[in-house]
């Protein structure tokens, strides 16, 4: 679950507003500045990932991540709201319809990332065919 968050993440950026002032590694960050944080960049930097273009779940099997090392929607804690609070069980249950309860075939698609849009999405969406199951 996590590799698909990593590697396809639901905005390529976030957006937000400094609330007060402060400095991080000798930047002056004012409050009231707008900044970005470019999510799909940081989770693709070869410096922060091995093979970052290549899809490999198992990169998370063993290694435990904070709240602000891996950032596929942000940093933060999402049991204090900085993030989506359902997050965890949304994509759990997700992951398991999509693995467990349904069968289906998966059509040749354009799944390159359309950066022009937000939420940033392939650009077929994702395609699916020959679906059966309990729906």
């Amino acid at each position: 679950m996590q590799e698909v968050r990593r590697f396809y993440p639901f905005f390529p950026a976030v957006v937000a507003r400094v609330r007060q002032d402060f400095e991080w590694r000798g930047y002056a960050f004012p409050a009231g500045r707008r900044v970005m944080l470019d999510l799909y960049g940081t989770d693709h930097d070869v410096r922060l990932w091995q093979a970052p273009e290549t899809f490999r779940p198992e990169r998370f099997g063993s290694r435990e991540y904070g709240p602000c090392d891996f950032i596929p929607q942000g940093g933060g804690e999402h049991e204090s709201g900085h993030r989506c609070p359902g997050e965890r069980i949304v994509m759990k249950l997700g992951a398991d319809v999509l693995a467990r309860e349904l069968s289906y075939a998966v059509p040749m698609q354009n799944l390159e990332i359309d950066f022009s849009r937000l939420p940033a999405l392939p650009r077929s969406r994702f395609v699916m065919s020959d679906i059966h199951g309990a729906l």
